[in-house]
């Protein structure tokens, strides 16, 4: 994340001549300062807004507070006063963690006003020596302590893990998981509890648990642990911890799972909006009179009705005494002929991951199978060569594949593609040419960029150092405020941490990089390290708040508003320290 800014700063500075250089400094000093005192500002009393609840202990005083004032009918000032320190958010340990690793981080900076006081020649390079060695232990100190990354991962597991709950859990439900307004649709949940539920006594066990995980993911193709999936959903669904699941409890978990992945769909994350998309069924409902074709049933009854009967040999050939015995086994009357009543007791059986018509699953097979097709029978000898043609066709679908079940799961999907394609999660190959093509980018336009700053600050007669401290700083920053603005989702302590300590994360990567970037130039250039008021810009906010954090676990609301009065406030200083 800061890559972008680093380039915009290093390659306009250092292939530019001396005097551009120097305001490519001045701009980088001046961005990074404005940068810092918007986030630990503006964005950190935001965030505490919007993910504030009731703080740690605080429930039950506030209980009797407001039952006192009820009781001697005093006005309720105070009690809506007592909202600024009863209301914030809860924060854990790690969070005061990585506050510590941001004071640390102002090391360098520290440095940085210590040297200017010393009139030496060799100064930029003591400081630009101690910004590099920062830089490298804040590396082998995650290498050696990765609980940072360990943490966000665990974060993005669980998110990963919910949305494929329900991305599968459509392909088994008895109707869509959402009705046409977004919301949970109640029905489609009870369809698969009572489907997970198989000794009907109103709980799904450890073990009914494990089967239905076992349907719902496919966990080779979506690298989950079973074993993690069984003690994750434990432990948002099993709220009595009894180490069993009630439908009230599977109907309260499904919904609170639902409205968590919306709010992260409604956020522009491209992997929930791409499956939550997918759950809307806006692309099936327009298509589903295509799904009864038999191109797009015999695929998915292939696949099941391989798993449950085991319809093909190793050598991947059709068992044709497994298919007869199929044949029997909804041949109530033994006629040798299987009437629409008895295949569609076999049709029910199948799930297709939407609601599909069974008379009309029954025609299509019917009109493939049956070749004299009279409408309500099919024929032993039909029923079987039906099967046999479909099974040779889905083994040949990928010459490459040998494994008859891999063959047969990978014509499903292949049919199935444009319904229920499964997210291709991005290779670690990928992302790294993401941002080698983003470097790139940013590479060739920091010129034209750095012009459009200059040209934009002319032209409004707004001096080019403040619109480096606060235009380009609010645009940066402003899409994330706005999009958290209009989707602020469930409150959740461990989210608000995170988000904190990603804030937190983020400072200190911009204060080690971003000076040993601008010293870099500086040092190349020649030139001279005038920037006292950017410094301590950077220094006072990021001391102040990680002073605050060290060893506090609650943020009370009363902060934020202190927070967000100081961004004014420290801009108006500024402006006349720079003047």
């Amino acid at each position: 994340m800061a890559l972008p800014r680093i380039v915009l700063v290093i390659v306009g500075g250092v292939l530019s001549t001396e005097s551009d250089a120097r305001n490519q400094v001045a701009f980088g000093v001046s961005m990074y300062a404005g940068s810092t005192l918007i986030t630990l500002t503006f964005i950190w009393g935001f965030c505490i807004i919007l993910n504030r609840d009731k703080l740690r202990g605080k429930e039950l005083i506030q209980e009797y507070e407001h039952q006192q004032d009820s009781s001697t009918n005093c006005l309720p000032l105070k009690h809506k006063l007592s909202i600024l320190v009863d209301n914030g958010v809860n924060i854990d340990k790690w969070t005061g963690e990585t506050a510590v690793i941001m004071l640390l981080s102002l090391i360098p900076f520290a440095t940085v006003e210590l040297v200017v006081l010393i009139k030496s020649p060799v100064k930029i390079l003591v400081t630009l020596i101690v910004s590099g060695v920062s830089l490298v232990l804040y590396f082998v100190y995650q290498i050696g302590n990765p609980w940072i990354q360990v943490r966000s991962l665990a974060h993005l597991k669980e998110e990963n893990l919910r949305i494929r709950f329900f991305y599968h859990v459509q392909r088994l439900a008895e109707g869509d998981l959402i009705d046409e307004h977004g919301n949970p649709n109640l029905e489609a949940f009870k369809s698969i509890f009572e489907s997970a539920d198989v000794d009907k006594n109103g709980y799904i066990s450890h073990v009914e648990l494990e089967l239905l995980i076992g349907k719902v993911f496919e966990l080779e193709k979506d690298h989950i642990s079973k074993e993690y999936a069984k003690a994750l959903i434990l432990t948002h669904f099993d709220d009595d911890k009894n180490g069993m699941i009630s439908w009230l409890e599977f109907q309260k978990g499904c919904t609170k799972w639902l409205k968590k992945w919306k709010n992260d769909a409604n956020t522009s994350n491209s992997v929930s909006k791409s499956l939550w998309k997918q759950v809307e069924k806006v692309a099936i409902r327009n298509k589903r009179e295509n799904l009864t074709k038999i191109e797009k049933i015999m695929p998915r009854i292939l696949k099941q009705a391989l798993e449950k009967h085991k319809l093909v040999k190793e050598n991947g050939h059709a068992d044709k005494e497994k298919i007869e015995s199929l044949f029997s086994k909804y041949d109530r009357d033994r006629d040798n002929k299987i009437h629409r009543d008895e295949l569609r007791e076999f049709i029910e059986t199948l799930t297709f991951g939407v609601p599909l018509d069974h008379d009309a699953v029954f025609d299509e097979l019917a009109k493939d199978f049956d070749k004299d097709y009279n409408h309500d029978i099919i024929v032993k000898n039909d029923f079987i060569e039906g099967f046999i043609k479909w099974i040779d066709k889905a083994i040949k679908h990928d010459p490459s594949i040998k494994d008859p079940k891999h063959a047969i799961a990978k014509f499903e999907e292949d049919c199935w593609a444009e319904i229920d394609t499964p997210i291709n999660m991005v290779k670690p190959k990928a992302s790294i040419l993401y941002v080698i093509f983003g470097v790139a980018v940013m590479f060739v336009i920091s010129g034209a960029f750095m012009q459009s700053i200059q040209q934009f600050s002319d032209a409004a007669h707004i001096p080019f150092q403040l619109t480096s401290f606060v235009v380009f700083p609010i645009v940066m920053n402003a899409r994330m405020v706005i999009t958290a603005l209009l989707h602020v989702g469930p409150r959740v302590s461990k989210n608000a941490s995170l988000t904190f300590s990603e804030i937190y994360n983020g400072l200190v990567m911009n204060n080690l990089l971003g000076l040993l970037t601008l010293l870099t130039i500086v040092y190349i250039k020649g030139l001279s390290w005038t920037y006292s008021d950017e410094v301590l810009t950077i220094m006072i906010p990021c001391a102040v708040v990680g002073l605050f954090a060290l060893k506090r676990d609650t943020y009370p609301l009363w902060a934020s508003i202190f927070a967000m009065l100081l961004y004014p406030i420290y801009v108006c200083l500024y402006c006349v320290l720079g003047s």
